[in-house]
Order: structure tokens, then C-alpha cells, then sequence
């Protein structure tokens, strides 16, 4: 029995050396903090084109300390226009990042990140499939770090299937997480 108690004392002494080895941070490491809504802003960057889908880099802007984000943002193509309605226009987006794994972003002050924002045109399905749809904004979120924000931005979308597509952030302002073209 005292060398049940033995084993099972070593046992848990090795577990805390191991966890404690894991969870202590090297010496001299900077800690970044997440970064917060209130100092990120989004907009929508111009479209690149191609086979019929357009991509528009949603650009998400550090105005604050240097902090961390990451993830698949969410975008719900909207009514928008002057009104500001946040009625939903067709589906959300779909991700096209299933399967990736994020990568923590870090994010300095006045630099950006994006997201490639797909846009399939209309006009490349069935009009009885797709009934498309004008939607003047999207309204963007990235939990927790962006809470939902109206993004003006004019596009065409489907209202019987998701015509959008959204992918993981990525470093710079140019939207690069588009799916690389087949060669």
C-alpha cells in the first residue's frame, strides 16, 4: 500500500513539473494582449477579380497598441444604404477556411489585416437557383474581437444560396487569403 502511495505522489509531482513547464512564459518574453474592438476598424479594400468571383479584402485596422487577433470573420451581406438596415440579403458567408487551423496575428499600431471576401457573380448560376439580390453593405463581425460593424459595399448576391465566401485573416491590407489559382 505505501508503494501504491509512493507512485501515485511521484506521479503527481511529476504532472505539476511538466504542466508548470508548459505554462511559464520564458524569461524576457513580451506578452501581446488580444486586440479589442474599440480600437480595430474595418472597411472594404478594391476588388481583384478573377473566374468569376470577386475578391474584396476586408481590411481590419490596429489604431491601438500592438495586440493579437485571429479567426474567420463573419460576413452577412446586408441592406445597408442610407437607412443602415442591417436586414440580412440571402445567406452569410460561407468559409472557405474549413479544416485551417488560425494563426495568431499579431497586429503593431496603424497596420492591418484582412480577409479575402468572395463574391461570386450572379449571373454564374440558374436565375431559379440564385435570385439575386442587391446588398449595399455587409455587416462584419470577429468575435471577440470585432463586434458586429456595417461595412458599405455594393454587391450582387444570391438569396436561395450562399454566393459569399470568407476565409482566415492574413497579414497586410490585400485581402491575400484567396484560394491560389490551379497551375
Amino acid at each position: 500500500m505505501a508503494a501504491i502511495r509512493s507512485l501515485i505522489s511521484a506521479t503527481l509531482v511529476s504532472c505539476a513539473v511538466v504542466v508548470g513547464a508548459f505554462t511559464a512564459a520564458p524569461a524576457g518574453a513580451v506578452v501581446v494582449q488580444n486586440c479589442v474592438s474599440s480600437h480595430l476598424s474595418v472597411r472594404a479594400g478594391a476588388p481583384q477579380g478573377t473566374a468569376g468571383t470577386s475578391y474584396y479584402p476586408l481590411i481590419f485596422t490596429n489604431h491601438g497598441p500592438a495586440c493579437a487577433l485571429w479567426g474567420v470573420p463573419q460576413v452577412q451581406p446586408v441592406v445597408g444604404g442610407r437607412g443602415h438596415s442591417r436586414a440580412p440579403v440571402g445567406p452569410a458567408a460561407r468559409n472557405a477556411s474549413m479544416g485551417e487551423m488560425p494563426a495568431r496575428l499579431i497586429v503593431g499600431t496603424a497596420h492591418a489585416v484582412s480577409d479575402a471576401f468572395g463574391v461570386v457573380e450572379s449571373s454564374n448560376y440558374p436565375a431559379n437557383g440564385c435570385r439575386a439580390r442587391t446588398a449595399f453593405a455587409v455587416l462584419v463581425s470577429l468575435a471577440p474581437f470585432v463586434a458586429p460593424t456595417l461595412v458599405p459595399l455594393k454587391i450582387s448576391v444570391c438569396t436561395r444560396r450562399a454566393s459569399t465566401t470568407t476565409r482566415l485573416l492574413s497579414l497586410g491590407a490585400g485581402g491575400v487569403g484567396a484560394p491560389p489559382r490551379a497551375g
